[in-house]
């Protein structure tokens, strides 16, 4: 049999490593028609070796007789491999936590700020230089292999990686898949019978066409009177944002408030659950301090935090992960995520056709640059992985507003390679929720002096 090795980088986190360990364990090609070689890295030792015995009882428990080993050493774990899924995120919570309150602190009116508003350029050059040498460690050890990209900021890192070296490379989400899941809602139907055609910036797209799969019929009008029927209450935190977007501008965006707000000046209006993003009080607690609690990330007021009991216990991440590497066989199941799809395809010569890629344009989107990352449908085959060029052009106001984010894409990396502090605070003047010009100095000057361990040391030029 063919020999297939994947390697999986970042193996120690829990939802996209341990998704992409049951879609392999689950695959009957995977399992009769390959020899699979899975390698587990990640840097925190102990991480890798709980994801292993996790991944060795999986395996055997389903009579799977896949090579699966783990390292810490990156250039072994690449040495190689067909296939190098990545998902990368040191200290996740305290980071994400600086990125969302510094910037406010200082005037910014930023939501999130994980891919989008000044805390994503911080969380971009934080995981730039661990993308990059994986990149350029695959050019020494395995040049003809793809990458499959899971880490945020999803188009900014994959810009840098298309740009910065030779690697083939795709960026994978699912947000279309949740729009997907609330065009449903409101047209009261089984997703699988609606037909989309959509894209833009990832977290930032737009569906430009809605069918029917079964009739042809266009749901456009369908969906506009029933989003007009609709309670204007429901999911407020998650598509309130998003129906006020489609309003606006005549298509319906993805994947909701937390995302597509990061992008615009206006989402606060439309997120009740802001004051509630990483919430401490400053009285009693000093964060980011030794011992001190990383305050926990509640993604909207709807997430099931605001109804619990007073002592009931909370679900920390520490929680989370426990209950997640505790093994059931029973509960082990496809992740819908498409890494494994891609694989097989390229791999086996099949042809699929993806939601959602993150990919250098080239074309697919009218109005947007060639170079810069985007997102839409693709088609897989052993050829790899090319876009659909979408058919409908997206309204001149979201080309714009994609339009600045592709600056600062270019901005980010040239204060990268450039240790640029100058042509960072020049990506952040661009952005929708830039503070001031004096407050944005302050800005950089204290989130480099906080993540210092963690950034690229960039000086004022």
């Amino acid at each position: 049999m063919k020999k297939l090795k994947v390697a999986l980088v970042g193996a120690g986190s829990v939802s996209f490593a341990l998704g992409a360990l049951n879609d392999m364990v689950l695959s009957e090609r995977l399992k009769t028609q390959v020899d699979l070689e899975i390698v587990l890295m990640d840097i925190v030792e102990e991480n890798v070796k709980r994801t292993h015995k996790y991944a060795t009882e999986m395996f055997t428990a389903f009579s799977h007789p896949a090579k699966i080993w783990e390292t810490t050493n990156l250039q072994d774990a690449l040495t190689g491999a067909d296939f190098v899924i990545v998902a990368i995120e040191v200290e996740r919570y305290f980071y994400w936590s600086q990125d969302f309150h510094i910037p406010r602190r200082y005037g910014s009116k930023q939501i999130y700020g994980e891919n989008g508003g000044p805390g994503s350029m911080f969380h971009t050059l934080r995981n730039l230089g661990p993308m990059l040498e994986i990149a350029k460690t695959m050019e020494k050890v395995c040049p003809n292999a793809w990458l499959i990209n899971y880490t945020n900021p999803e188009a900014k890192l994959v810009e840098a990686i298309s740009k910065l070296t030779s690697i083939k490379v795709v960026g994978l989400c699912h947000g279309l898949d949740m729009g997907i899941d609330q065009l449903a809602e409101f047209l009261e139907m089984d997703k699988s019978e609606i037909g989309i055609e959509g894209g833009g910036l990832n977290h930032f797209g737009f569906f430009t066409k809605i069918w029917n799969k079964k009739t042809g019929e266009d749901l456009y009008p369908l969906f506009h009177e029933k989003e007009k029927q609709a309670n204007r209450m429901a999911h407020f935190d998650h598509i309130a944002l998003s129906r006020t977007m489609y309003r606006t501008y005549g298509y319906y965006p993805y994947p909701g408030t937390n995302h597509c707000g990061e992008y615009i000046s206006y989402a606060e209006d439309f997120y009740a659950g802001l004051s509630l993003q990483y919430r401490y009080d400053p009285i009693r607690e000093k964060l980011w301090e030794k011992n001190s609690r990383i305050p926990e990330f509640v993604y909207c007021a709807s997430g099931n935090n605001l109804d619990k009991g007073l002592f009931t216990e909370t679900m920390t991440q520490e929680l989370w992960t426990e209950q997640a590497y505790i093994f059931d066989k029973e509960k082990v199941h496809c992740s819908n995520e498409y890494a494994i799809p891609i694989i097989e395809s390229i791999f086996f010569d099949d042809e699929i056709q993806l939601n959602a890629v993150n990919m250098q344009n080239n074309g697919a989107i009218k109005g947007l640059p060639d170079d810069m990352v985007v997102e839409t449908q693709a088609i897989v085959n052993k050829s790899g992985i090319v876009f659909k060029p979408m058919t409908v052009e997206l309204p001149t106001a979201i080309i714009g507003t994609i339009h600045i984010q592709g600056t600062i894409h270019k901005l980010l990396l040239e204060a990268y390679v450039e240790k640029s502090k100058t042509k960072l605070l020049q990506a952040i003047l661009l952005d929708p929720q830039a503070p001031t010009y004096y407050q944005a100095c302050a800005m950089i000057d204290e989130m480099c002096e906080l993540q210092k361990k963690i950034l690229p040391e960039l000086e004022w030029k």
